[in-house]
């Protein structure tokens, strides 16, 4: 294993930070934001094995190749396959396209100016709304956030207007060009103002030639009192392709907060931060996640619901199928405080392993101050039952037809829960094709 203190990465980053604007103090308020922050990833360095949230996932071999901070550009074919590899077929959806960062409008169908604002985070990095947010708190634990809040270059901001319902989701594809070994971290802003709704649809797209890309991407954003935000995060992504996120959602009383996430085989490292804080009574927050791993593939779920309020509640259910050489980690946490009374807090995470290769690492976690309570949690970890591939085989239908049927039952729990069917069948059709020939038989 690699000294990640010592590491070639590491020291790049020292020096892009000390030749930045921000370590000058030129920047007023988020200057002092960023020294801060990088001071405790300098302190620190990359998060290791030895650390508990990270013990299932090494990062050493993921950060050993000579990395640029440039990004490249990308010619107008490249941008135009890459936005449509990523537009989901038939969804009636505005689209808001960036490219490294930069809103592209000529490639962008966005809502009307009054009934949202969508700005760079660049235009809008020096305000209050922003530096608050981007003062959070950054613990021993959350290094890969500190080093984001020092080097974080662009991103999107959103605002949906107060009382406005958008009247379609929007699809957000961020293009990401690169010629070198390259790191990018962006930084988003999502707020939903009081009684408004909105529902956005994400996932990355990488512009390369052989090269590897290493994203740690934050998203933010705050659900005010009376709004709904649904997420969905679609991580179908390339070999030579890390994905690092942390996504922090804050809630106020009356709020509604949906979060759905789709790890596809394909990215060697997909590791995903979700952190939810219910800050007020009567809040619902609802995280439904599946990861396909296969390949030499390692994904890690951590998720994080704290309950501070009484009468809220929160429902988890994360599924994993795991394939070939997969490897996966779940580790869960609800928190409820003693004055969250009344919590009704449900997580259940289940795996099914399809290849002897696979490996799986779970961990799901209560943690209860308050006494009058309805919280409960469970994980499973199995194969296929056999009675039931049986079954299904004496009555003429094909092992892999049969296996195919079998996991869309596994799925159902979090498929049947995606209100918006495009999205849904776009997301099964994409399990679908990555299982095709990626069944290895137990045994």
């Amino acid at each position: 294993m690699i000294n990640l203190m010592t590491a070639p990465l590491y020291d790049k980053l020292i020096a892009e930070f000390e030749n930045s604007e921000s370590a000058k103090g030129t920047n007023g308020d988020l200057s002092n934001i960023r020294n801060t922050a990088f001071d405790l990833f300098k302190a620190k360095g990359f998060p290791t094995t030895k650390d508990e949230d990270w013990r299932f996932t090494n990062l050493s071999p993921f950060l050993t190749d000579d990395i640029s901070f440039i990004t490249a550009e990308a010619d107008e074919d490249q941008v135009i396959a890459a936005i449509n590899s990523a537009t989901i077929p038939g969804l009636n959806a505005y689209l808001l396209v960036l490219l490294n960062g930069k809103i592209q409008p000529a490639l962008s169908v966005l809502p009307d100016a009054q009934q949202i604002s969508i700005l760079t985070t660049d235009s809008i990095s020096d305000s209050t709304v922003f530096t608050d947010f981007a003062a959070l708190e950054a613990t021993e634990n959350n290094r890969m956030l500190a080093l984001n809040t020092a080097l974080f270059t662009d991103g999107y901001f959103i605002e949906v207007n107060k009382n406005v319902v958008l009247d379609k989701p929007i699809q957000i594809i961020n293009l990401y060009s690169l010629d070198d070994h390259t790191f990018f971290q962006p930084r988003h802003l999502v707020i939903v103002n009081q009684g408004a709704k909105a529902e956005l649809i994400e996932s990355s797209i990488f512009i390369k030639n052989g090269s590897r890309a290493i994203l740690n991407s934050v998203s933010q954003a705050e659900v005010k009192e009376n709004a709904q935000l649904i997420q969905y995060n679609i991580q179908n992504n390339q070999p030579d392709e890390r994905l690092i996120t942390y996504n922090q959602v804050k809630q106020d009383p009356n709020s509604r907060y949906d979060n759905f996430t789709f790890n596809l085989p394909g990215a060697e490292l997909i590791r995903n931060n979700l952190e939810i804080e219910l800050n007020g009574s009567n809040t619902e927050t609802h995280l439904f996640g599946l990861y396909l791993v296969g390949g030499q593939q390692l994904t890690d779920n951590h998720t994080a619901i704290h309950h501070k309020f009484p009468h809220c509640e929160s429902n988890e259910v994360y599924k994993g199928v795991l394939l070939e050489n997969g490897k996966a980690v779940f580790n869960g946490k609800v928190f409820v405080e003693r004055p969250a009374q009344k919590t009704n807090a449900f997580q259940q995470n289940n795996n099914l392993l399809l290849s002897d290769k696979a490996q799986v690492f779970a961990k799901p976690q209560l943690e209860i101050y308050a006494d009058d309570v309805k919280c409960s949690h469970g994980c499973t970890v199995g194969q296929f039952d056999p009675e039931s591939l049986f079954y299904l085989r004496a009555r003429g239908i094909g092992e892999e037809s049969a296996r195919k049927l079998l996991v869309e039952a596994f799925m159902f729990d979090v498929t049947q829960k995606i209100g918006n069917e495009v999205v849904k069948e776009y997301v099964q059709s994409l399990i679908y094709s990555k299982m095709e020939n990626s069944f290895s038989p137990i045994g």
